[in-house]
């Protein structure tokens, strides 16, 4: 019989042992890292779907992002009522300039936005009417004293009169003529000095005293100089050198605004929650740190009938002038306390233009509950339903269980 030996050489046969290994290796290794790898999370919607929706983390997805909790709680909770202001001007401390006669502006001191002080000369003017009324009164003063000496000379004829007729040397008819002269010259005399009186007033009115014009001197200016009776801004500003101005005629305003209005917008809905007397709360855009308190000093009795809203009148101090007029703010204005269920705002997420929040069920178990709000107060959100005191919700990390629960749905809709 005859034998037959294969052989193989040593160098390709090593070499197809070591590939083998190396192919079952990397086979084995595929295998069992598929079967060892577990999900990130699992994510199990009921048939019902909605606020059945349920997230599972694994332990090291948990470790890695940072989730917190809190428990579904009653707390008193203070209402407010929000509406749009504007900051105006206090009328209280605002005043309007305007002068008593006609005359000409020469000189102007200040300007519009000008802050003046109490005191302070604005402008000075030319009056016309001082000038007549000064020339009247000098040329009243000049016929009294002709009123006087003619008053004197009758008493001092009724006085002889007298005389004679004690002495029977002259006739009664006559004296009784005499003590009629004398009765009118001096009610003549006090008529006079009765229109001097009057027309002084009409100077007083104009800062002019009884010292300057005692005499007939024509020294007295009718330069008027009109100063500020409060310090504050100039608002309004009608004036200029070389104008004529007229009585009654307003030609600038100032106005103290280290004491504001903010004037509020209500709805004629929540009128029944707004009082005098309140305190209301107002917030501007350019100060969001600070919070400014008033009082509400007005309630108007008029409904715009276009905007179906009230304008209501909050008084605050505004000492450092930092609120501008114009500005437009924030009123809140608190109605009434109540006992309510609330979870902190940051556990509010939006899903499907819903309100929900995440309901921590577990270690690694959280629940999407759909949630209907009430209003915001402070920091926290009053809830009308969809969750129970003691459960609690993520405040924290909402954001992330959100991001998955939206990554799931899109991928079983494709």
């Amino acid at each position: 019989m005859r034998k037959i030996t294969l052989k193989i050489p040593d160098f390709a046969f090593r070499t197809f042992v070591i590939l083998s290994f190396l192919l079952a290796g990397i086979g084995l290794t595929w295998y069992y890292s598929l079967q060892s790898v577990a999900p990130e999370h699992m994510h199990e919607k009921s048939d019902a779907g909605g606020p059945e929706d349920k997230i599972i983390l694994t332990a090291e997805a948990l470790r890695n992002v940072r989730i917190e909790s809190s428990e579904v709680e009653r707390r008193q909770m203070k209402e407010w009522l929000e509406a749009p202001g504007v900051v105006e001007p206090n009328l209280n401390h605002v005043v309007r300039i305007r002068v008593l006669a006609r005359g000409i502006v020469r000189l102007v001191h200040v300007h519009l936005g000008e802050r003046v002080r109490t005191g302070q000369v604005l402008f000075e003017y030319d009056n016309v009417e001082v000038e007549e009324l000064l020339g009247k009164y000098r040329k009243y003063l000049s016929r009294k004293v002709k009123l006087e000496a003619r008053s004197d000379v009758a008493r001092q004829r009724a006085e002889r009169a007298q005389r004679l007729a004690a002495a029977e040397a002259l006739a009664q008819k006559e004296l009784e003529l005499r003590i009629a002269e004398k009765r009118e010259a001096q009610a003549e005399l006090e008529a006079h000095l009765a229109e001097i009186d009057l027309i002084f007033s009409k100077l007083a009115r104009f800062g002019v005293t009884r010292e300057a014009v005692s005499g007939l001197s024509w020294d007295y200016s009718p330069l008027q100089k009109v100063k500020a009776p409060q310090p504050g801004v100039v608002l309004d500003f009608r004036l200029a050198s070389g104008e004529v101005i007229f009585p009654d005629q307003q030609v600038m305003t100032i106005a103290d605004l280290s004491h504001i209005w903010i004037k509020a917008s209500v709805y004629e809905k929540d009128l029944g929650r707004v009082k005098v007397g309140q305190t209301a709360e107002i917030s501007f855009v350019a100060f969001p740190e600070k919070t400014f308190l008033g009082k509400i000093t007005q309630v108007n009795s008029r409904l715009d009938p276009q905007t179906r809203t009230v304008s209501v009148r909050v008084e605050t101090n505004n000492s450092g002038e930092n609120l501008k007029l114009g500005m437009f703010g924030t009123v809140r204005l608190p109605t009434e306390d109540h006992i309510a269920l609330v979870v902190p705002e940051t556990a509010i997420q939006r899903v499907d233009g819903k309100d929900v929040v995440f309901i921590q069920t577990g270690v690694l178990e959280f629940q999407k509950r759909n949630v209907d709000l009430v209003h915001k107060a402070d920091t926290w959100i009053e809830i009308a339903s969809g969750v129970t005191p003691g459960e609690r919700v993520v405040i924290q990390g909402g954001f992330y269980l959100k991001s998955i629960l939206l990554r799931d749905t899109l991928a079983e809709h494709h």
